[in-house]
């Protein structure tokens, strides 16, 4: 069993126990994938299990993913800028290698969740613009 911390779109979140290969089951999907993230500038780098079918059905986007996605990926957590890099849906955040997730991570996970929360409260016009353009790229059909 792995221990991870699962946190939802609208930021609630919990600890989970779960075997690697049926991580799915609290993603709301058959698949899975994963990607690095960070939420410290000290190099330390996480797991996000993620479905990556929740933003083609609808799911609402997960800013915590999308802001640790973004910082492992450039080093700028200014994840609101990029919403084609957006995650949607609920994440699982583990070891970078797939291992358990410590409670200092837990911790930094949850700063994350602080940072978001702020922005929302500071900014919400950017928000909910980002919101939106995630959204509307997750129901671009081209046929």
């Amino acid at each position: 069993m792995i221990t991870g911390f699962l946190v939802r779109p609208d930021l609630t979140h919990n600890i989970v126990e779960f075997e690697l290969d049926s991580a799915a089951q609290f993603l709301g999907g058959i698949s899975q994938d994963r990607v690095a993230v960070a939420f410290q500038e000290d190099g330390t780098d996480y797991a996000a299990l993620f479905n990556p079918e929740a933003k083609s059905n609808g799911a609402e986007p997960n800013p915590v993913a999308s802001l640790g996605r973004n910082a492992a990926a450039t080093g700028n957590a200014a994840f609101f800028s990029d919403p084609t890099a957006a995650i949607c849906g609920t994440v699982i955040f583990v070891g970078a290698e797939g291992e358990d997730i410590t409670l200092d991570d837990i911790r930094r996970v949850k700063d994350g969740i602080r940072a978001v929360r702020n922005y929302q409260e500071d900014q919400p016009e950017d928000y909910r613009l980002w919101r939106a353009a995630v959204l509307n790229m997750g129901q671009l059909r081209i046929d």
